[in-house]
């Protein structure tokens, strides 16, 4: 008789182990990301939004190159005469130094789920904090934008925007300082840390 009650003591815990086994599976081990089909396993690549690394920048006027600014040096400065106007080439500059254009990685990409993302946080070129009592500057199509509509020079000077240019008119003689970011959406994605000496003369 003590064999068999033993027996079924045997049993019972038998069950209530598998029980609690099957239950703990079902709780911490089926329910991982690998095992869910909702989660997209893209869909950390993707959190991750594209950064333009510029440690720098140089100015080229007529293909020459006039300024450069990299890790916090600089050599040369933008002149312009009164009355006259230059206009101003950007190009960036990676950590190894190395020339680079900012665009949005698969920006090119024809029929990409995200390329609205990709045009909403464009990038683009901020110039601040210089004096219009001796100099004017203009982002490259900004006078036609104003113009003509937006829309309209968007179409007219869609091509010109990757050419990351702006224009700089002397107004008196004299010296101010541009200040350059690289916009990226509403972020900075690089601020220079020197500003950009004009003279006018």
């Amino acid at each position: 008789m003590f064999t068999k009650f033993f027996s079924r003591d045997i049993s019972v815990a038998f069950i209530a182990l598998t029980f609690v086994a099957v239950a703990a599976a079902l709780l911490f081990g089926g329910c991982g990301e690998e095992d869910n089909p909702i989660v997209d396993e893209h869909d950390h690549e993707e959190e991750a939004p594209f950064h333009a690394d510029a440690d720098g920048f140089v100015l080229n006027v007529g293909g020459v190159e006039v300024y450069r600014q990299f890790q916090g040096t600089e050599t040369g400065g933008l002149t312009v005469g009164v009355g006259e106007e230059i206009e101003v080439h950007v190009e960036f500059l990676n950590p190894a130094g190395a020339l680079f254009t900012p665009e949005p990685e698969g920006e090119e990409e024809e029929g990409h789920e995200h390329e609205h993302e990709h045009e909403e946080e464009a990038f683009a070129l901020s110039l601040t904090g210089y004096d219009t009592a001796i100099a004017e500057v203009h982002l490259h199509g900004e006078e036609e934008a104003e113009e003509h509509g937006e829309e309209e020079a968007a179409e007219e000077h869609g091509e010109h925007e990757e050419e990351w240019t702006f224009e700089v008119v002397g107004v008196k003689a004299g010296t101010t300082h541009i200040t350059l970011q690289l916009l990226h959406g509403d972020h900075a994605d690089f601020t220079a840390a020197l500003p950009v000496p004009i003279t006018v003369q």
